[in-house]
């Protein structure tokens, strides 16, 4: 039976990393390209529930045909499982962002967020993005993404996890490998201004990547493997829940009878 594979992303339908992830599975399965339309960066995996989704065909890359929808990259995702607009996928692999996605990072991520509305529902996902925000080399590494999505089409995923995917910022004859990587802490790349207009106030957030190096342990994580030059490849669950924490809490004294008294 042929793979169906489902590729959408957070940059938009045209942008340049998607047409790169096309040209990287193709021959791998029937793919379909259901993305945003616009820019939905940072949505992480937020959802439209107050009015309809439109999709419109739409052409990208080398030509290739594709739906455009009006939401977010989790919807593109539910609406390719519903089975309507294309087949139900089998695969769903969403990027190349343009920026990396690592560490705390990926919670607000919709490249992360569509990768794990089809982990939540039992589809094996890839999220791919690239350390760069204009990599003009990122054609280059069609063949090393390919290798990446064969594997997972081989060897397949656990049930219920995504394989996060962070290219460093280096043309592919320069990659120094492929590794492993744990989940980094929070970035630390942030920065907020509080910008006064008369009598109101407004506050504007940049994101200065590189500006000093990320909070907690580094060792091993995703921000270090990509700052060594290698691919870091980090399995991420959905599942946020903490056991040890959930334990302590039948310690807590919160007598029911006695707070109604």
């Amino acid at each position: 039976m042929t793979l169906q594979i489902l590729l959408t992303n957070d940059d938009g339908i045209s942008a340049p990393g998607l047409a790169v992830l096309r040209a990287a599975v193709e021959g791998l399965g029937a793919v379909t390209t259901l993305a945003p339309d616009h820019n939905a960066s940072a949505v992480a995996r937020a959802i439209t529930i107050h009015r309809a989704l439109h999709l419109a065909p739409a052409t990208f890359g080398e030509g290739w045909s594709g739906l455009a929808c009006d939401g977010t990259p989790s919807d593109c995702v539910r609406v390719a499982l519903l089975g309507v607009a294309c087949p139900p996928p089998g695969l769903v692999v969403a990027g190349v962002n343009a920026g990396g996605n690592m560490g705390a990072d990926t919670t607000y991520s919709g490249t992360v967020g569509a990768a794990l509305e089809a982990a939540l529902r039992g589809v094996p996902a890839i999220s791919v993005s690239v350390e760069s925000m204009e990599p003009g080399w990122l054609p280059e590494a069609v063949p090393l993404i390919r290798g990446i999505v064969r594997q997972v089409i081989a060897r397949g995923l656990p049930r219920h996890t995504i394989l996060n995917v962070n290219l460093p910022d280096r043309p592919l004859a320069r990659i120094e490998g492929v590794r492993p990587a744990r989940l980094g802490g929070a970035s630390l790349h942030d920065r907020v201004f509080v910008c006064l207009d008369g009598d109101s106030s407004c506050v504007q957030e940049f994101f200065l990547a590189g500006d000093h190096p990320p909070s907690g342990d580094w060792e091993a994580t995703d921000f270090e493997v990509v700052a060594q030059g290698c691919v870091a490849l980090t399995p991420m669950s959905y599942d946020l829940l903490d056991a040890e924490a959930l334990a302590g809490l039948r310690d807590w004294d919160l007598d029911l009878e006695a707070l109604r008294a």
